[in-house]
């Protein structure tokens, strides 16, 4: 059985319920590289959430379970869009000179400005329906915040 990896953001209910989890890839995962999407259908189906992100370089790619089988067997990608990089706001401070996990930190501050704001008007076409209002109202009602402590990822 395969390991299951920790989540790089996830998005929680007050009750602990994982609403949202993201997988953040600093540069695009390409067509042939499934493996940051095999990883977090794995996530979602192993801690019982039932939509995921992918943030690669500039791209969010939306994976929802359907639930109509057992085991993450019905989790699918169900579309794309690109992520300008005029919407990720800068990274923490603390973050400068780790572009992976700064990459992560901004990532992190758009989703919490948008639960903020929850306003679309300067989003691209496509992201804006690959997000819509299901993922926003996920955003809103829960919290955003890191999956982990960012400094495991560098220490060795």
């Amino acid at each position: 059985m395969m390991k299951t990896s920790q989540p790089d953001i996830i998005v929680t209910s007050q009750e602990g319920e994982y609403l949202i989890i993201v997988e953040v890839k600093l540069k695009d995962i390409g067509m042939g590289d499934r493996n940051a999407i095999e990883q977090l259908k794995r996530t979602m189906a192993s801690i019982g959430c039932s939509v995921g992100l992918v943030v690669a370089g500039d791209r969010v790619i939306l994976l929802r379970d359907s639930l109509e089988k057992y085991n993450g067997e019905s989790i699918d990608v169900v579309g794309e869009a690109k992520l300008p990089d005029y919407l990720l706001p800068p990274a923490d401070e603390q973050w400068k000179g780790n572009p992976a996990i700064e990459f992560e930190s901004r990532v992190q501050r758009w989703l919490e400005k948008l639960k903020l704001t929850a306003s679309m008007d300067n989003f691209p076409n496509d992201l804006r329906n690959l997000l819509g209002e299901s993922i926003i109202t996920l955003l809103q009602i829960g919290e955003v915040r890191a999956g982990g402590p960012r400094w495991s990822k560098v220490a060795k």
